[in-house]
């Protein structure tokens, strides 16, 4: 299947001679293909949208969902049971996020609103007839009648400005989530915006003009004179009080209100056009709101009933894309149901039709299909179990372990995860990085390290927070259904100096010093501001044997020079390594990248003769990024060129195309 292409390969084994390739070879990374599950959910992408739309049939109950980074996309679906392959309707379009939401105009012309994290919004349409169609600007961005641009600012009142601040700014960051608010006592759709600081907007609807919509604004000016036009109501309460939904927190500041994404809901007891708003960083939650009076000019105004729960719903601890999730309703009847999204999942919810002032709903299911696209983070080797059976290991914050299947040449991923397990339960380790997130998450990575010649599957961890712990394979692993190593770290080198380097550290084993053992090459650079030893590099630790508790005794880490290429010093960026038979010749060699200067170009490096260094082999590979591995999916003993998603959250892999132009 995936086998790897050898075209004129200068690769000839002459009297147990290799003869190196030279900078002639060249590498290719063949069309991406989605890794698929067997049967299981379906992997969406990470959704920063989703609606229920019938663009594919009048009938259709087609997915209009928005992925994070990547664009929006329909999948067609005549009752959310058969899912069709999507249809790509746009690119991020300039836009960092792209969040949209389906709205008509006077006219019934099908735009769309689309909102991003820096507090726009925009105009979009619909083109072309099914399947045929796509998503085009038509402002961007929106304007007010007077020709003002629309942008939503940050203003809740509670935040404070902690000292090292992550992401938030309050002149140009503010993730903005739009719901259509077609209220009974309009003609006309409006809109109601929650935002990142957990403010709800209303931005009324004035009237269409030549077939667009045209929305009211008022101007406001910001800190550096910049005039933007935002919507005239923040929602309030019927004490007059700012709506402020959920909790936020930013380098371990905690402050009320955060992220409150909504979606109106006319509920068919009280006839009430009410909202369901899925809010907070930390620990997302569900409030509902009701309609209790209309404001002076038009403006809803409502009660905050407090949380409300959908029965049954999986507890699946946390997830550090939750603050993504989003809300839609399902069903044009006066009992719809609720698509919750998690991550890349779509939970559907069904209506339990129970009349009162607040709704109920009862998980029905995940949204899944046979041989469907699945999930992925950060697959980083691959393992085999007592009984021989292949796995794949993945860390999204937690490491889980999935079964490798071929179907027809193919790999596939079982839907069953199994946690990685230590002595002391789930393994898991700190991170440092991402600091507005509710537990410490970070970037860890991990490599297989035969450390100590016995040929187990023992791991190396590189931890967001620049430290190594060592997972030491005692017992056969997934007997009993359990993948248990026994965990050491942070590792320490010779002098007992607790190995640390800068952020998001990466460990490739491989022999530097010819004695048979492997070292590890490190990699990392400064993410954060609590890097005690701020700078970036290429670095090693040598394996000098094993101690009485047949855990590794390291050297002090030291600078790798690297021979025919120098790798740039950078922050706040990212670095890639990998140590590997490449081209299947029996010689591990290391392949390495940077995101700074080199975009992740891949240079492949020996190790040099009498010195500790690395020596470029001529050989570049295409980008490699940090949640990307070269991986033997299927087991042919041919490499190929696994994304495993990251933030996307959707795996995908690529044959491996060596050339050379020597026979």
């Amino acid at each position: 299947m995936h086998c790897r292409k050898v075209i004129l390969v200068a690769i000839v084994l002459a009297a147990g001679v290799f003869r190196p390739c030279t900078a002639q070879t060249t590498f290719e990374f063949g069309p991406l293909t989605n890794l698929l599950t067997d049967e299981g959910r379906m992997s969406f992408g990470t959704i920063v949208s989703a609606d229920v739309v019938s663009w594919s049939a009048p009938d259709a109950q087609d997915l209009l969902v928005a992925r994070l980074w990547d664009g929006v996309y329909l999948y067609p679906s005549p009752d959310l049971t058969s899912i069709g392959d999507p249809i790509r309707l746009c690119s991020q379009l300039g836009h960092v996020v792209l969040m949209v939401e389906p709205i008509g105009a006077g006219d019934g012309s099908p735009f769309v609103i689309g909102t991003d994290r820096q507090g726009k919004i925009f105009l979009l349409q619909l083109i072309g007839t099914y399947p045929d169609i796509r998503l085009e600007a038509v402002q961007d961005p929106l304007l007010t009648a007077d020709g003002m641009a629309f942008n939503i600012p940050f203003v809740n009142p509670k935040y404070r400005l902690s000292d090292h601040p992550e992401q938030i700014w309050h002149q140009d960051f503010n993730y903005t989530y739009p719901t259509i608010y077609s209220s009974t006592a309009q003609n006309s759709s409006s809109l109601i915006i929650g935002d990142w600081g957990g403010e709800l907007w209303y931005l009324p609807q004035i009237r269409p003009e030549n077939g667009v919509p045209v929305f009211a604004g008022e101007t406001y000016s910001k800190r550096d004179g910049r005039q933007f036009a935002r919507p005239k109501f923040l929602l309030q309460d019927e004490q007059g009080g700012t709506l402020l939904m959920g909790e936020g927190k930013e380098a371990d500041v905690r402050y009320p209100g955060g992220a409150s994404r909504p979606v109106m809901y006319r509920n068919p007891g009280t006839m009430s056009d009410d909202l369901i708003v899925l809010c907070g960083m930390t620990a997302t939650e569900l409030r509902y709101l009701q309609r209790v009076k209309t404001g002076d000019e038009g403006e809803p105004v409502f009660h905050d009933l407090g949380e409300m729960t959908i029965e049954a719903m999986p507890d699946e601890g946390y997830d550090a894309y939750n603050y993504h999730a989003v809300l839609a309703t399902v069903g044009s009847g006066p009992w719809p149901d609720l698509l919750i999204s998690r991550g890349c999942d779509l939970a559907f919810c069904r209506n339990q039709r129970v009349s009162g002032v607040i709704p109920k709903f009862r998980f029905s299911h995940w949204i899944s299909d046979r041989d469907a696209p699945t999930r992925g983070y950060n697959f980083t080797e691959v393992l085999t179990d007592h009984q021989g059976k292949r796995y794949l290991l993945d860390n999204d914050n937690q490491w889980w372990i999935r079964e490798i299947f071929n179907v027809d040449g193919e790999p596939r991923l079982s839907s069953q995860r199994f946690p990685l397990h230590d002595q002391n339960g789930v393994f898991r380790v700190d991170g440092d990085t991402d600091l507005q997130h509710g537990v410490n998450w970070g970037f860890h990575r991990a490599a297989l390290w035969h450390y100590d010649g016995t040929g187990r599957q023992h791991l190396v961890v590189g931890t967001d927070k620049g430290l190594l712990y060592l997972l030491r394979e005692d017992q056969p692993l997934g007997r009993d259904g359990r993948f248990e190593f026994h965990s050491f770290g942070p590792l320490k080198d010779v002098a007992g100096t607790e190995i640390r380097v800068h952020h998001r550290l990466v460990a490739a084993p491989l022999d530097l010093d010819a004695d048979g053992d492997p070292d590890l090459i490190l990699a990392a650079a400064t993410y954060a501001p609590n890097d005690p030893h701020p700078g970036s590099g290429i670095y090693y630790s040598l394996n000098l044997g094993t101690a009485d508790d047949h855990t590794p005794i390291l050297s002090p880490v030291a600078q790798l020079e690297t021979i025919g290429h120098v790798h740039p010093d950078f922050r706040n960026q990212h670095a890639q390594a990998q140590a590997l038979d490449l081209m299947g010749t029996g010689e591990r060699l290391a392949a390495i990248g940077t995101q700074q200067g080199d975009h992740f170009r891949t240079y492949v490096y020996r190790p040099a003769k009498d010195r500790i260094a690395l020596e470029h082999t001529g050989m570049i590979l295409p980008p490699i990024s940090i949640e990307e591995r070269l991986l033997d999916l299927d087991g042919d003993g041919d490499w190929e060129y696994v994304r495993s998603g990251g933030e996307s959250l959707i795996a995908t892999f690529a044959e491996v195309i060596i050339r050379s132009a020597n026979p």
